[in-house]
Parts: structure tokens; C-alpha cells; sequence
């Protein structure tokens, strides 16, 4: 019986392995000419160009177009077409949550790092407040899956969203896109690129969204959560010499929108006693996805968030230099009525925050 279940285990592996070594010769024997690398995917998930396929990491790439099919504004319309990844929009446009495979830390203190950090052309965006703005003329998005410390930093200990945007071309071109929605939605993004001289190229770039509030406030009788964002951003290309390549960028956006409601999820006992505090019905008790609400007084979210860097890339043969150098400001005023009823219980919560950051990357490749 031993020997038979020897004989039988050895004719299946044999049986298993034949057409793995089967395909490996016909691979060896195809010729090199007739190797098509026409569609494959580029990434710098590494900080160096490779393969997807040959990329050590999980890692999900959205293109440019996809991103333009599938209608994606900003981060938050990213986890549309990445599974593995959640952003939630939390009580301020301030205030924003990513999390990849089901880890990340609240965004709710203006003093915490995300755990999934953000990078735009390889520039560090160190608050969630300076993550939410529309999405510049972007070349493709690499989403990391899990811890990446060791090329991105302490911070990177739940994922990485790598952004990539487009570099300045030497042939005059741009582009032009508008949109019309329900609540009066109206969004228009548009670019221009082309050289300067013969070593020189420019891209300019800018984008402008706003929206009608979808909720009411039935205490101020007045729609609220709408939206009002725009931003410009600008980058100069220099190749001096064929080793040689220098990119500056600089980017403004400013936001100024009143977000965000809360609904009432339980009308408990308390409701009768803030009803009769605030003279009146203190929240919508009936339906929490009614997008009625009652409050003292109109949130208000205003958001600067602006910088500049220098991206220096000089080729030495079987190795190649990298520096990006970068500073960035973000200023956030944000206000809301902190208890989420009619009733004068809490009062205001104004959180002014202003964060300066200066990054330094020089990697040897």
C-alpha cells in the first residue's frame, strides 16, 4: 500500500510539472522581436521606474484615463476605483480620513499625521487638509498597500498614495473640460503646456468647483453643505544637458464651503429637554438621512493650502542623483456648532490651525 501511494504521488507530480516546463521552452524559443512591452504600466512605487509586474509591492495604479472616465475630482472620489481603499469626509472639509486595507488613524486632530501618507510628485503632504483639493493634470495614481517606511517615511505605516502629475511638454497643447450637475454643479479644469526655448517648457494649470448645498438648516432657513474650491498650479521643466533635469512646481488652492452636517442616528430621551432649550424642534428625530438639520449658526471651513518644489535629477551613468526639496503651508479656519442642535448647549468650536513643512529627499539610485 506505501509503495502504490509512492508511485501514484510520483506520476502526479510528473503529470503537474511537464506543461510548466513545456511553456518554459516554448518561451525560450519565441523570438526576442516578437516581445510586446507596449502595454505595460510604469510605476515608481519603488522610487525607481519598473514594470507593475516586476514591482515588489501591492500596489493598485489608476491612469489618466481612468480617472477622466470614471469622473474623479479629488481623493475622496479615488476609492471608487481602488478597493482597497476608504476616505471619509468627517464633520469639516478640513477633516478627512484615509484608510487602506482597514487601517488609518482620524483625521479629526489637526495635530496628527495621517498613517496613510499622501505624496504629490514626490512632495510629502503632511495634513489631510492639504490632501482634498481637486487633482491636478495627473499622469496616473500608485496606491501602496501596507507599512512602506522604508522609502517614505515613519508616517507611511498603513499605505501611500503616490500622485503623479504630468510633466511640461515641448509641444504646444492643453486641454479644457467643463461640467454642468443637479444643485447647479458647475466644474471646469483646464491646462496649457509648451516649450520656451529648446531646453525649456512651461505648464500652467488651474481648476474651479462649486456647488449649491444638497442639506437644509431648517433653524436658519438656508441650504448648507455645498461646495466652493479652486486652485492653480505651475511648473517649469529645465534640461540644461542630456544628464541634466530640473523641475520646479508651485500650487495655490483655497477652499471656502460650509460642511459638514450630522445627522441625528437616535432621538433619546434628551431630545424633549433640548427641544425645550432651544424653544422649538432641536433636531430632525424622524429620518437620519432626511439631510435636514438644526442649528445655531452656519459652519464654515476655509482652507489655504499652498507651496512650492525642486525636483533635480542628474544621470552619472549606472547610477542616477535625486534631490526634491519642498516647502508647503496649509492654513485652516474651520467652525461649526459643536453640539448639532438648535439649542445653545455647546457653542462654537473654532479651530485655526496653520502648518508649515519642509521636506528634503537626496536618494542615490
Amino acid at each position: 500500500m506505501t509503495l502504490r501511494n509512492i508511485l501514484l504521488g510520483a506520476t502526479m507530480l510528473c503529470a503537474a510539472t511537464t506543461p510548466a516546463i513545456a511553456f518554459a521552452q516554448d518561451t525560450a524559443e519565441a523570438p526576442a522581436s516578437d516581445t510586446d512591452y507596449g502595454n505595460d504600466i510604469i510605476v515608481t512605487a519603488t522610487k525607481r521606474s519598473q514594470t507593475l509586474q516586476d514591482t515588489p509591492i501591492a500596489v493598485s495604479v489608476t491612469s489618466a484615463a481612468d480617472i477622466q472616465n470614471a469622473q474623479i475630482r479629488d481623493l475622496i472620489d479615488l476609492q471608487s476605483a481602488v478597493p482597497s481603499l476608504r476616505v471619509s469626509q468627517l464633520q469639516s472639509s478640513a477633516n478627512t480620513n484615509f484608510i487602506i486595507r482597514g487601517f488609518g488613524n482620524g483625521a479629526n486632530n489637526p495635530g496628527i499625521e495621517p498613517s496613510v501618507g499622501v505624496f504629490i510628485d514626490g512632495v510629502y503632504r503632511s495634513r489631510s487638509a492639504a490632501q482634498i483639493g481637486d487633482l491636478p493634470n495627473v499622469e496616473r495614481i500608485e496606491v501602496l498597500r501596507g507599512p512602506q517606511s522604508t522609502l517614505f517615511g515613519k508616517n507611511a505605516s498603513a499605505g501611500v498614495i503616490s500622485i503623479v502629475t504630468q510633466k511640461p511638454q515641448y509641444e504646444f497643447g492643453g486641454s479644457v473640460e467643463a461640467s454642468y450637475g443637479n444643485y447647479d454643479a458647475f466644474v471646469i479644469k483646464g491646462d496649457i503646456t509648451g516649450p520656451i526655448s529648446d531646453k525649456i517648457a512651461f505648464s500652467l494649470g488651474g481648476n474651479y468647483n462649486r456647488r449649491d448645498g444638497y442639506a437644509r438648516d431648517v433653524n436658519l432657513d438656508t441650504d448648507v453643505n455645498d461646495r466652493n474650491r479652486w486652485g492653480v498650479r505651475g511648473q517649469l521643466l529645465f534640461e540644461p544637458t542630456e544628464a541634466l533635469t530640473i523641475r520646479l512646481i508651485g500650487d495655490y488652492d483655497k477652499i471656502d464651503e460650509n460642511c459638514c452636517i450630522a445627522g441625528n442616528v437616535i432621538a433619546g430621551p434628551t431630545v424633549a429637554i433640548t427641544n425645550a432649550l432651544a424653544g422649538g424642534p432641536s433636531v430632525d428625530a424622524n429620518n437620519p438621512f432626511s439631510y435636514r438639520v438644526y442649528n445655531n449658526f452656519l459652519s464654515s471651513n476655509l482652507i489655504k493650502n499652498y507651496g512650492g518644489s525642486g525636483q533635480i535629477d542628474y544621470d552619472l551613468g549606472n547610477m542616477s542623483l535625486t534631490s526634491i526639496s519642498a516647502y508647503r503651508e496649509v492654513r485652516s479656519n474651520t467652525n461649526q456648532d459643536s453640539d448639532f442642535t438648535s439649542a445653545d448647549l455647546i457653542g462654537q468650536k473654532s479651530d485655526d490651525t496653520a502648518i508649515n513643512t519642509f521636506t528634503q529627499e537626496l536618494r542615490l539610485a
